[in-house]
Order: C-alpha cells, then sequence, then structure tokens
C-alpha cells in the first residue's frame, strides 16, 4: 500500500506485478474449457501434458506432449495431437495427428488421420488417412480415402482412392475403388478393386 500511495504521491502509475511464466499457467478445467486469466481472457499455449488449445474455428484442440508416455485410452472430443508416447486406444471426435517424433502402440479410430511417425496399430478413419514419407505404420487401414508415402505393413481398404506416393511401401493387400501407384512405389500384395465402394 506504502508503494502504491507513494506512486501517487508523485504523479507515477504503480507498477503491474511481472505476468507468470508460462510453465506456470492454470491448468484446463476439466469440463474442456480453456483456462482463463484473471481478466476473464481465454489462454492460448503450446503442447504441455494435458493442455488444451482453443483453435481459431472454436474447436479443442488436445495435445499430448513431446515426453510425455500415456498408458490406457486416450479419448479426445475434439482433435488430438500426438508429440509424445501412447500405448492402448485412441479415440478423437475430429483428426489425429502423430508428429514425427511420435510413437504409438495404440489404435486409432477418428474423423481423419494424419501420421507423421511411427504407429503399431490399425487406423480407422470415418474420412480420410495421411501417412507421409517419414511415417511407418504396422497395422491395418479403412478410411474413404488413403495417401500413403511412408511405409505400411498391414491391409488398406479404401472405400475411395487410395494413393501410393514415390517413395511409399506396402506390404499387404489393397481393396479400393481406385488405386493410384506413383512411379518409385514398392506394393507387394493383391489389389481387389470394389466399385460399390
Amino acid at each position: 500500500m506504502d508503494r502504491l500511495r507513494r506512486h501517487r504521491d508523485h504523479g507515477q502509475e504503480p507498477e503491474e506485478p511481472p505476468a507468470e511464466p508460462p510453465d506456470r499457467l492454470p491448468a484446463a478445467t476439466d469440463q474442456g474449457e480453456p483456462p482463463r486469466a484473471a481478466n476473464g481472457r481465454e489462454e492460448r499455449r503450446r503442447g504441455r501434458e494435458g493442455r488444451i488449445d482453443r483453435s481459431q474455428d472454436g474447436s479443442d484442440l488436445s495435445v499430448v506432449s513431446r515426453g510425455t508416455r500415456i498408458e490406457g485410452t486416450v479419448a479426445a472430443a475434439g482433435s488430438l495431437r500426438v508429440d509424445g508416447d501412447v500405448k492402448g486406444k485412441i479415440t478423437a471426435a475430429k483428426e489425429v495427428s502423430l508428429s514425427p517424433g511420435g510413437r504409438v502402440e495404440a489404435n486409432i479410430e477418428a474423423t481423419d488421420i494424419t501420421l507423421g511417425g511411427q504407429v503399431m496399430g490399425n487406423l480407422e478413419a470415418k474420412g480420410d488417412v495421411s501417412l507421409p514419407a517419414d511415417s511407418r505404420l504396422d497395422g491395418n487401414i479403412r478410411a474413404r480415402n488413403v495417401q500413403i508415402g511412408g511405409e505400411v505393413k498391414g491391409d488398406v481398404e479404401g472405400r475411395g482412392t487410395v494413393e501410393l506416393g514415390p517413395s511409399a511401401r506396402v506390404e499387404g493387400d489393397i481393396r479400393s475403388k481406385r488405386l493410384a501407384i506413383a512411379a518409385g512405389a514398392v506394393f507387394i500384395g493383391s489389389s481387389a478393386m470394389d466399385e460399390s465402394g
């Protein structure tokens, strides 16, 4: 209080206390609401264990941070990004994305799935699955459209188009409405074209 009086006497505004460092921000609430600062504004933050970030379209993004290991079921009401390790089962109402450094030993169910790391488990998407060149999957894929640039050891079922990029390697059977194989891709298995989709 004395400091406040001294500032008023000299015509100066009191200094505001320093903001809390990012490591000490309050955690998200159990209801999936983003934490609020003292002024009521929504806090934004990047991947830390258990953090939820409100994306620009208002949907929730849950993040499993690098260095975090989870064993069990991970269920996200919105989208999920995995930068760490997960062993068990993953479900998301929207998209699941795995960074190149992420490792997953789990079956994954989501609307769309994008893998940039290593996965041991089956993928099931209502929408599309994308595996860039740096990805590796030991498991089966079921989705609408599938784009493979990495390595897959398992069967692939696409209700639409399955595309193998130039660096793709698939060891398993492919069933799809349409199949596109780029020069340089390796496909060891059989292909069945299903017009009924």
